[in-house]
């Protein structure tokens, strides 16, 4: 399985997790010329962009560790993209928010 195999399966995971905890996705993948947002989710007043990060292990440090200031500046320009796009449609959300889900997938062996 290559990396990107194995980060859709863990965006799979993040939107299950989000919706199970009463979430709704409103949009993955979103894309515009400025930046890229893995899940856009709403929960109550609550508009969140989410930056998933699925790792096989923590051997290069925590997962959203690779959060960068370039990535989180693509988040954000991404963001602005599609607020403005619900303001074209006559929505304004109440709150906003910057998100990173961690997955991780580790196999411990010998842990016991």
């Amino acid at each position: 399985m290559n990396n990107g195999e194995f980060g859709k399966i863990g965006e799979n995971i993040a939107a299950d997790i989000l919706r199970g905890n009463g979430y709704r996705i409103m949009q993955r993948n979103y894309r515009c010329k400025m930046g890229e947002v893995d899940i856009i989710a709403a929960k109550g007043p609550y508009l969140s962009f989410i930056e998933v990060k699925t790792r096989q292990s923590r051997n290069y440090g925590r997962p959203c560790e690779a959060v960068d200031e370039t990535k989180q500046r693509h988040i954000r320009n991404a963001a602005t993209c599609y607020l403005k796009e619900l303001e074209r449609k006559g929505y304004v959300p109440g709150r906003v928010s910057f998100d990173i889900m961690e997955i991780t997938a580790e196999h411990i062996k010998g842990a016991f």
